[in-house]
């Protein structure tokens, strides 16, 4: 309009010596041309005025040449429709939802393999997409269904998504549930990383561990169409209780930073008590130390041969104490890894027991354990590993804890909260909108979400970052060009149960068979461990904070 308007006074200055004296000359003439000038703007704004609100009036369902130009999807979808899939197949993902609607997710899957390679104690040639990603994504989201949230999936592919495979993907959701895909999404780079093969730096090749970035790009367009944003890779069930407890802890952590104080009150932050800091493991928190808190996920796979693949036999010098305020607890298995008749097999039973749930990324010789403000609907939590600790944060970001090798119970320091078989890669993350805009920013560096740029991230993040950096959770809760996020996980075992995720492929028991009594910890030996330290936390407790 700005522009139209600029062309036709050019058209006037142009003439200027013979149009000025006529309109000298001639009152009409300056009072016709008035009249004309006011409805040519008066046009224009109509015209303008049309471009903002008939969009608006008639967003139910967008124009298929409209929906094929939003942006980095377009040429898959272009694909999708010259492949002679019929549009109504699926759901249009950009459909307005009204705010009664119920939460609307975007569950986002990242697959590499559509066959099994036989790496890492799989079966070479078998058939990954129809025996794990389907079962998977079909179990997860029946059971989000099942608490009445809308979802809509997008798979990211390192393979060819063909017409026959897409239908059987299809096929094994409901109808209500929208369905989209990126393939062949692997970005092409050069290996300039690789010193020993200096020949690759001139190749353009995929650069497969980076398939991991992909799904930002994908959440960043479809930001505001969605509320919630679950992004795993194919062989993590996720269900909807896991995020119904993620919404309820941090919907808790956005309360408890609203009524918090901007800097601490009970206690002055001079150096000479950094280490008392580190160590109060109780009492109120700041609103700063409560924006650097998150709901954790710890995977587990179940036990299917425990003569062969046997957990640890010695559990270490801190007791296993299941005994709780509200007499004998233990895991419930129900929450993570349950699957229906029609998705069970050999390798995916029906209903494990409490006791064949393994976790063989964290134990207790890591962790300490904090106790929330007396005012939260939270109770003890502890804190998984992977964020700077002690003097490599400022001291008003110290989150403290206690330690449970508090009385050097295991004889050995304790472990880095780097040390990388404590962290607890999750295969995924889940967040709402809220919470990833907020990462992006003002907590992470460099943002969340794309462009990439410098100087924390080179190459377009198609540098030495791991597949575990990007789609595991390490950029959200590790340091190094990363949030430095907290993650925290519930001890009362209804909720602790919720933080545990089940990864599918239950293949980590037979591929680090060497690292069995140090790694694989049942589930509820690792909660009725922290439940001892809880107990041993209790005795130092002032007694004010005890009430």
């Amino acid at each position: 309009m700005l522009h139209t308007m600029k062309g036709a006074q050019k058209i006037v200055d142009d003439k200027e010596d013979v149009e000025v004296v006529e309109v000298q000359e001639t009152g009409s003439s300056k009072a016709l041309m008035r009249k004309l000038l006011i409805f040519c703007f008066a046009l224009n704004l109509i015209i303008g005025i049309g471009f903002v609100v008939l969009p608006l009036l008639d967003r139910e369902y967008q124009e298929e040449d409209s929906y094929l130009s939003t942006g980095v999807i377009s040429e898959i979808t272009k694909a999708e429709i010259s492949q002679g899939v019929k549009k109504s197949t699926r759901r249009t993902i950009f459909k307005k939802v009204a705010t009664s609607d119920p939460l609307r997710i975007l569950y986002v899957i990242t697959s590499l393999a559509e066959y099994n390679t036989g790496r890492r104690a799989t079966d070479k040639g078998s058939d990954r997409l129809q025996d794990t990603l389907i079962p998977v994504m079909r179990e997860s989201v029946l059971s989000m269904r099942e608490m009445d949230y809308h979802v809509d999936v997008f798979i990211i592919s390192h393979w060819s998504m063909k017409s026959e495979r897409l239908q059987l993907v299809r096929q094994a959701l409901p109808d209500e549930v929208g369905l989209d895909y990126w393939d062949d999404a692997t970005p092409l780079g050069y290996r300039l990383e690789d010193e020993k093969h200096p020949e690759k730096s001139k190749v353009v090749s995929h650069i497969t561990r980076a398939l991991a970035r992909q799904h930002r790009f994908v959440i960043k367009e479809k930001f505001l169409d969605y509320d919630f944003f679950v992004n795993f890779e194919d062989d993590m069930m996720v269900k909807g209780h896991h995020i119904q407890n993620h919404l309820s802890i941090s919907n808790e952590l956005f309360r408890l930073r609203d009524l918090a104080p901007e800097e601490p009150t009970e206690y002055s932050l001079n150096e000479k008590e950094r280490t008392a800091i580190e160590k109060r493991f109780y009492g109120e928190l700041t609103k700063n130390q409560l924006s650097r808190m998150m709901p954790g996920l710890v995977r587990v796979e179940v036990l299917l041969d425990e003569e062969k693949y046997p957990a640890q036999s010695s559990t270490g010098p801190i007791p296993v104490d299941l005994n709780f305020t509200d007499g004998v607890r233990q895991v419930n298995p129900e929450f993570c890894c349950f699957v229906k008749n029609e998705t069970s097999s050999p390798a995916l039973p029906v209903q494990p027991s409490a006791d064949k749930l393994m976790i063989w990324e964290t134990s207790i010789i890591a962790l300490g354990i904090h106790l929330m403000p007396e005012n939260s609907t939270l109770d003890w939590v502890f804190l998984q590993r992977g964020p700077s600790e002690g003097r490599q944060l400022d001291i008003e970001d110290v989150i403290g804890e206690y330690y449970s090798g508090q009385n050097k119970e295991f004889g050995v320091a304790r472990p880095s909260s780097y040390k990388g078989k404590y962290i607890n890669n999750q295969g995924g993350w889940m967040a709402s909108r809220h919470e990833i805009w907020e990462w992006h920013d003002s907590i992470c560096p460099g943002g969340f979400l794309p462009p990439f740029d410098v100087p924390h991230f080179n190459r377009d993040g198609l540098d030495l970052r791991n597949v575990e950096y990007w789609s595991g959770g390490l950029h959200l809760f590790t340091r190094q060009n990363a949030c430095n996020l907290q993650r925290i996980v519930a001890i009362d075992p209804e909720r602790f149960s919720k933080h545990l995720i089940y990864h599918s492929s239950n293949n980590k028991q037979r591929q680090r068979t060497a690292q069995r009594e140090e790694r694989f910890v049942k589930a509820n030996t690792l909660l009725g461990q922290l439940n001892s330290v809880t107990k041993k936390a209790l005795r130092v407790l002032p007694e004010s904070e005890a009430l």
